[in-house]
């Protein structure tokens, strides 16, 4: 699936002030709305603080001089991420112009893409939640984990060695603690409730060997799940059930759909606060659609207007100018 980039759809940064970000290595391009992306978070706000706001307008049609200074100034007016993946970047680009729908339109392109395809897109999500980790954006964190179960859940894929290779051996503990989470969960599943747990005990000796910290959080994760009598063979960390206050049967098959979110200690049993924005754009749970709510329900349940209102206005539609997703590189995490 391709993100349009029609200007009549995209809108126009004329008359907006805009900033440029480039990302990664080779510093792929991206013209963002300065206000909105300042906005988003402490983060970017205190780097765009410092880029130098345009002093003067465009030169006129046919000039082309340019002086050192204002060479200066245009070099000094550009944020680098050199540290990032751009095909992450273009992920959180979308989120940033279209929060809301955000789940709907990474669902409809998952749904219409392979397998194969997918694993791209897996990776970019894996990126994006330690990315929100750095930049301290929860709230990013819980869409790349929601969007990276449902994925999960549609091929039915099992957690890998290489993954939690990965996660134990190239990431910052505390910034993939619920990618962490969430995966051991999902590997205790694959190893009891499949055929694969014979042919993986040599991958899984040198897995609890190498990493420590990887069979303490499993053998915890264990006996959590025998504590509350649950069983590990059919408990699927992929199904992320759409309420946090689970009756008996519910709570044998799946996981509230908080447990992996930011905020599920503070939550409780109670309304996810995700749940709620993503209903006002039309989108609950693994894909399936839904009618808005009204704000007055929304704003009941514990919602501000300003909250649910938090994409750019229809009548100035943006979509985020970013590519195919079928197009993007990865790092195999299989």
């Amino acid at each position: 699936m391709r993100w349009s980039t029609n200007k009549a759809i995209v809108g126009s940064l004329d008359g907006c002030e805009a900033v440029r970000v480039l990302v990664g290595d080779d510093q792929r391009e991206f013209n963002l709305h300065r206000k909105l992306l300042s906005g988003s978070c402490a983060f970017f706000q205190t780097h765009l603080d410092a880029i130098p706001s345009p002093s003067s307008p465009p030169p006129a049609a046919g000039t082309t001089t340019t002086t050192p200074d204002d060479a200066a100034e245009e070099e000094d007016s550009v944020l680098w991420l050199p540290n990032e993946s751009p095909d992450m970047f273009e992920l959180f680009v979308l989120w940033l112009y279209q929060r809301r729908r955000f789940p709907f339109l990474l669902g409809n392109a998952i749904r219409a893409m392979r397998p194969d395809e997918c694993r791209a897109v897996r990776t970019s999500l894996v990126r994006l939640h330690l990315f929100a980790a750095v930049i301290d954006l929860p709230v990013v964190q819980d869409a790349a984990m929601d969007a990276l179960q449902d994925m999960y859940l549609r091929f039915d894929w099992d957690m890998s060695p290489h993954f939690l290779s990965f996660l134990y051996g190239d990431c910052d503990a505390a910034r993939a603690v619920r990618l962490r989470k969430w995966a051991i969960a999902m590997f205790a599943w694959t190893l009891n409730g499949s055929d694969k747990a014979v042919s993986m005990a040599g991958p899984v000796e040198k897995l609890f060997a190498a990493y420590p910290d990887l069979q303490a959080d499993y053998r915890m994760h264990i006996q959590k799940m025998a504590l509350s009598r649950a069983d590990v063979r059919i408990k699927n960390p992929q199904l992320r059930l759409p309420v946090n206050k689970l009756q008996s049967g519910e709570r044998l098959f799946g996981f509230r759909q908080c447990t992996f979110h930011s905020h599920r200690a503070s939550v409780g049993e109670g309304v996810c606060p995700h749940a709620l924005q993503t209903a006002a754009g039309a989108v609950v749970g693994s894909g399936a659609g839904s009618a808005p709510l009204p704000l007055p329900v929304l704003r009941a349940r514990g919602v501000d207007k300003e909250e649910v209102e938090s994409d750019v206005s229809d009548a100035d539609p943006i979509i985020s100018p970013v590519r195919d997703l079928n197009e993007v590189s990865y790092l195999d995490l299989s």
